[in-house]
């Protein structure tokens, strides 16, 4: 075989895995991913081949720097330690979240739209929210948000200090989290049913205060730990509804091969939206409790919900272009 021949016959191998390389470094989500380890054994085996049989420079270099990219790219999503964890949360998660645009403005959508209907008819249909919330969650939310009562209080009653508050959230958050990413597995019914029931909830205590409290109250506590914590949550559904598609319709692949790779795919999602509601968490053992004046609440409020959004916009873009 010539050396034309040769590369004439191997190239769609070699640009199977300069494709398999842009769509890992571009965070796209693509069922043929999983072959990438196996398609870069073949073509460092056409190297060695290429180099025996002393083809042309262009095609041995060409090789080597594929076969380098690939080394590295596999090396940096292997490789552990903090260094990893920080890429996974300031890199991957955002361009994982810019890559499942559609799956996020679906869940978006689906969490926010039922809580405004629910907080918005419950002033007016009180009864349904009295049942969904029942009377502890009624006494709660009164204790928090009535007209003589403050949350500051009741973390203070309840929990005595804002890192007991602190713990107790974080456990909180981030198991509705990994509820609703492991809700997915069944076809991702139950993400929908987690998301859906909280955002009802939601919208029942928003509207509920409306009706008996203090909103005030309620919008200077909830506004800078809101942004992290329900985008936490918008982010575990789409995590969990990753995988549930993959069973659902696992395409080309088996559907345990599927599931295995929208498993992957779906972890910078968990993680980072566990990352997300432990800040919150933060915000909300902290920050929350703090008796400041409203201006200064929804103006923190504000610039939380500015990062989040920045974050996701910008975050990662840097690292995707270089590539």
């Amino acid at each position: 075989m010539t050396p034309a021949q040769f590369e004439k016959n191997i190239e769609p191998r070699w640009q199977k895995l300069e494709q398999l390389l842009t769509d890992v470094e571009h965070a796209k989500p693509r069922e043929n991913i999983i072959e990438l380890p196996a398609t870069f054994r073949q073509v460092c085996h056409d190297l060695s081949v290429a180099q025996h049989r002393m083809s042309p420079q262009r095609v041995t270099q060409r090789l080597n720097a594929l076969a380098i990219r690939a080394y590295r790219v596999l090396e940096r999503r292997s490789a552990g330690g903090w260094e990893s964890l920080i890429r996974l949360l300031a890199v991957e998660f955002p361009q994982a979240v810019r890559a499942e645009w559609r799956l996020f403005w679906f869940c978006t959508a689906l969490f926010y739209g039922p809580a405004v209907l629910m907080a918005v008819i419950t002033p007016f249909y009180p009864e349904w929210a009295m049942s969904l919330l029942g009377p502890d969650g009624m006494m709660t939310i009164e204790s928090m948000y009535g007209e003589k009562s403050t949350p500051s209080d009741y973390v203070r009653d309840n929990f005595g200090s804002g890192f007991a508050a602190f713990c107790y959230y974080i456990w909180n958050n981030v198991s509705i989290d990994f509820k609703t990413f492991a809700g997915g597995i069944v076809g991702g019914i139950g993400s929908l049913f987690v998301l859906l029931f909280n955002s009802i909830y939601l919208g029942a205590v928003f509207g509920y205060v409306h009706y008996s409290g203090n909103p005030l109250t309620l919008y200077t506590w909830v506004i800078a730990h809101g942004a992290p914590e329900l985008t936490g949550i918008v982010i575990s559904a789409m995590a969990g509804l990753r995988v549930g598609l993959s069973v659902l319709k696992p395409g080309r692949l088996e559907r345990r091969a599927a599931l295995v790779l929208a498993g992957r795919q779906a972890l910078p999602l968990l993680i980072g939206a566990a990352a997300l509601t432990s800040i919150a968490a933060v915000l909300e053992g902290f920050w929350s409790p703090l008796d400041l004046p409203p201006a200064m609440k929804f103006t923190a409020g504000g610039v939380c919900w500015l990062l989040v959004a920045a974050f996701f916009i910008f975050s990662g873009r840097r690292q995707a272009n270089a590539s």
